[in-house]
């Protein structure tokens, strides 16, 4: 039987804290991923190529954003959030076409890391940047009905956590398991938004079946395409 709101009942709705507590966590993933490798990068000769430099400071950009957008929110700054929006659509085109560009460069110079195989890392960062860049379109295009355009703006950032995760968790005593131990770790990222609904709405939001499925199914299809024959002669391609 379907609920009735009664006149002066409030629906309820998980609060604007929730969404900024994620942002945060997340940016400190991110943020203490890459301070291992940080500081080496630039004092390192020769040091990362400028390709991949202006891919961290995109990336970096972007996360800036990620946790300024809620905490203008939660302050009622909601016109900022909205013209900062704009910059964060830009910034997400960037990131699609520096996470593709960095990816190839990465495989193809010898770039990747030691714990992960060629092919799961070439079709594990493609079909990641490829998922974050659907969820922010449809956040973009949802950015009017909030409950949807939040939801699947937090689920595009958890798309992205690999990289940071991999270089936080110590995935080289992972072995052969690695993939699955960062999966396992974005996927508990992916879960907090539908546990928050459920503990607070009673229920699921649509938008992460869309969000959290996307995420979910690029990881299931990840082991199975990398190894495919497509997935081995674009390998080679780029390698040379």
């Amino acid at each position: 039987m379907a609920s009735v709101i009664m006149p002066g009942q409030r629906r309820r709705t998980v609060g604007r804290p929730f969404y900024l507590v994620m942002s945060l966590a997340m940016a400190a993933v991110i943020v203490g991923g890459f301070s291992t490798t940080v500081p080496e990068d630039f004092t390192h000769r020769p040091g990362l190529p400028l390709l991949l430099h202006v891919h961290g400071a995109v990336f970096t950009l972007w996360v800036l954003v990620f946790v300024a957008q809620p905490a203008f929110i939660a302050r009622g700054s909601v016109a900022l959030h909205r013209k900062i929006g704009w910059v964060g659509a830009a910034l997400a085109a960037a990131m699609l076409v520096m996470g593709v560009a960095a990816t190839l460069f990465a495989i193809r110079y010898g770039f990747v890391p030691s714990f992960f195989p060629k092919p799961i890392f070439l079709v594990m960062n493609l079909i990641g940047i490829l998922v974050f860049a659907g969820l922010v379109a449809g956040g973009i295009v949802l950015r009017k009905r909030a409950e949807w355009h939040k939801r699947l703006m937090l689920c595009a950032t958890v798309s992205i956590l690999g990289p940071g995760l991999g270089r936080l968790l110590p995935m080289g005593s992972f072995g052969a398991a690695a993939p699955l131990v960062m999966f396992g770790a974005i996927a508990l990222f992916a879960f907090a938004g539908p546990v928050a609904d459920i503990v607070v709405r009673r229920r699921i939001h649509p938008a992460y079946y869309w969000g959290v499925s996307a995420i979910l199914l690029s990881m299931v299809l990840i082991g199975p395409i990398a190894f495919s024959p497509p997935a081995i002669a674009l390998l080679h391609v780029v390698q040379g």
